[in-house]
């Protein structure tokens, strides 16, 4: 008889944490933890049909989807594609961020129908990435648009012509226009996205406001959308492409969306925080960077 090995073990104890909250939230449940790129989206997509077959053979498919989402972002086209999958497959998607989700993952975790963070769980600003000049990782896209703004209003504002020359030698020097139109390009796709997706999945079912008890209008729904939009994508405020965009901040007066505390229930709670902790560590150990768990089990993306 073969003897049960530690990984077998391991694997078997995630899947049934997946299998809870499955229960839970009654629905399909994957985690997904990866920077947003090719080919992520083909790996979701191939998951998600194996999920949808094998339930089509053994009971009938799930129309809901849970997301448990970890990511330091990347591209937004990705994150379009990702979206198209779930969409196709189920009518209800919702996400749990138990860390973080910058950037481009802050636009796939607001595609949802639902969000739920707890204190400590963040999204970020969205900021597309750029390849740095050294070749040596990634730069945060808004902070690029930032600075070059910035020298142009110097030289707009220089008091001699030598000093405008000189900044001007600078930005031609360090400054590509091809660089410049594709952020420009990738944060206005981002927002277009998020003014989209909010009033058609996340605003759905909001019908009247807290506050005055009137009907919420599609204008209220879009006009919310558009702000939330617009405020993520304010490099100036959020200062930094990592800073984090907790629950507070998120269901505050600037941005007023709402989010789902799961930490306010002890069960959830401890569920998630034991297949989040145990399915994160043993990527870890095995030297995962990227990888997408269901109840068929790891798959490993980088």
């Amino acid at each position: 008889m073969d003897t049960i090995k530690c990984n077998d073990a391991i694997e078997m104890i995630l899947r049934q944490g997946n299998e809870y909250l499955a229960k839970k939230f009654s629905s399909d449940v994957i985690f997904l933890k990866s920077p947003m790129g090719q080919p992520v989206d083909d790996e979701v997509k191939h998951e998600i049909e194996e999920i949808k077959r094998e339930a089509d053979e053994q009971s009938p498919p799930s129309k809901k989807l849970t997301v448990f989402l970890e990511t330091t972002g990347g591209y937004i086209e990705t994150v379009e594609r990702i979206v198209s999958v779930f969409r196709k497959h189920y009518e209800t998607v919702e996400y749990v961020v138990p860390n973080y989700a910058y950037s481009a993952g802050t636009v796939l975790a607001l595609s949802g129908d639902e969000l739920y963070m707890d204190y400590y769980s963040v999204l970020g600003p969205i900021d597309p990435q750029i390849g740095s000049e050294d070749g040596d990782g990634n730069l945060p896209g808004m902070g690029y648009l930032a600075k070059y703004e910035e020298l142009v209003n110097k030289i707009n504002g220089a008091a001699s012509s030598e000093h405008a020359r000189a900044e001007l030698a600078y930005l031609i020097k360090r400054f590509d226009p091809g660089k410049l139109f594709l952020i420009e390009q990738a944060v206005e796709h981002s927002k277009a996205l998020l003014k989209d997706w909010l009033p058609k999945y996340k605003f759905k079912n909001w019908t009247v406001h807290e506050t005055s008890q009137t009907p919420v209008t599609d204008k209220d729904r879009q006009d919310r959308a558009n702000m939330i939009a617009e405020a993520l994508g304010n490099a100036k405020h959020w200062h930094s492409h990592g800073r984090g965009v907790g629950i507070k901040e998120l269901t505050g007066d600037a941005i007023k969306l709402k989010v789902g505390n799961y930490g306010d229930d002890d069960d959830l709670n401890t569920n998630i925080a034991n297949y989040y902790g145990l399915l994160t560590d043993y990527m870890r150990r095995n030297r995962y960077t990227a990888a997408l768990h269901s109840r068929r089990g790891l798959r490993r993306l980088a």
